[in-house]
């Protein structure tokens, strides 16, 4: 019987045929079989743990009756929440935390798992050599290790050892805490076919200073095709329905049939409510909601807010106008940009794609 651990990337489960690897086991009762390669079947006997070293144990191993190989399967490391980096030369499988969990060793068509190297948490990929840049990058506060190598070649702190630098170091610490979210894909085109099908709405707030108005909360709402922009001020968040309602059924009545047909908006409590729901159920409108923490999924009115935000800030701080007049600059950040700038898709302006005639700025 095999002695070492084969990587299957064909394997839907981790299967060995001899039972003297498991440390714990569980009989089946199913009559459930394995079809080797060469057309052979094997009877599914049972199921458990088991230590392949010291650090690493397997589980939900099945044993196939005359399975003469000890498989690993691919997609059930990644369900364990394994990693599996293949790679010419270092291909290797880490745990959750970076921790090598074997290395993956190529001898011809196939892959041997080699869990002799394998190490626990307090080590991390730490090669001999590398003992002492890695002392210096946990001292010096998780230093880059190529800019922890280049300032001790350079000499300028005193008190640093020259440090060899070593490509392929791994820090666990070092990926969990710098870790960023990745991007979300930029739109390549416009999700609607006319005006006011889709409008994404947010609300900005509490304002640091109450307006003159007595305002503290801005309600941007931005139509999908055009990018036009509306914008309302709120004393309370509980206004906000007040507003949408209002702005909707005067959009139908404007645009003579052109119905709306979806609204969307985070899951504030101010948007997701038993009013908005009644309302959205006789309207005949689909409420779609981003999902929670995720901002770039209504990155639209999201994008339109730091535009609004920024011009109004910019327009304030150039004559030290007070802060509460930022209700007064936000709706004229909100005139400027409807009639200046450009849908990227549509090639016309904001205020052309909504009212169809070309947008006028001589009274400014």
């Amino acid at each position: 019987m095999e002695s070492v651990w084969l990587i299957d990337s064909g394997c839907s489960r981790h299967m060995t045929g001899d039972k003297g690897w498991f440390s714990s086991l569980t009989p089946v009762n199913t009559r459930e079989y394995v079809t080797f390669g060469d057309k052979g079947r094997g009877r599914v006997m049972a199921v458990g743990e088991v230590n392949v070293s010291d650090n690493v144990v397997l589980k939900s191993v099945v044993l196939v009756k005359s399975l003469g190989f000890n498989l690993l399967s691919v997609s059930q490391l990644l369900d364990e929440g394994y990693e599996v980096r293949f790679k010419l030369g270092a291909s290797r499988v880490l745990d959750s935390r970076g921790d090598l969990v074997c290395m993956v060793v190529p001898e011809g068509q196939i892959f041997r798992a080699d869990f002799s190297r394998a190490v626990g948490p307090a080590r991390c990929l730490v090669a001999g050599p590398s003992l002492e840049l890695w002392k210096w990058h946990r001292r010096l506060g998780h230093l880059s290790f190529d800019l922890l190598s280049r300032l001790s070649g350079l000499n300028l702190v005193r008190g640093l050892p020259r440090l060899k630098f070593e490509r392929d170091l791994v820090c666990a610490p070092c990926r969990h805490g710098k870790m960023v979210a990745a991007s979300h894909p930029p739109l390549t085109a416009v999700m609607t076919e006319r005006p006011t099908e889709l409008l994404h709405m947010d609300l900005v707030g509490p304002a640091r200073v109450r307006s003159v108005g007595g305002k503290w909360y801005v309600l941007v709402v931005v139509d999908d095709y055009s990018r036009y922009a509306w914008v309302f001020f709120l004393e309370d968040k509980s206004e906000t329905f007040g507003f949408v309602r209002d702005l909707i059924l005067r959009l139908r009545n404007e645009r003579h049939g052109d119905a709306i047909r979806a609204i969307r908006s985070d899951n504030g409590t101010e948007f997701r409510n038993d009013r908005f729901d009644a309302f959205c159920s006789d309207q005949g409108l689909e409420h779609q909601y981003s999902t929670p923490y995720v901002p770039p999924q209504n990155g639209v009115v999201e994008r339109k807010n730091r535009t609004l935000v920024e011009m109004a800030r910019t327009m304030l701080d150039e004559h030290r106008t007070p802060r509460r007049f930022w209700a007064e600059a936000v709706n004229t950040a909100r005139h400027v940009s409807n009639r200046v700038f450009r849908c990227a898709f549509q090639k016309k302006t904001c205020y052309e794609l909504m009212h169809g005639r070309a947008s006028r700025v001589s009274h400014f």
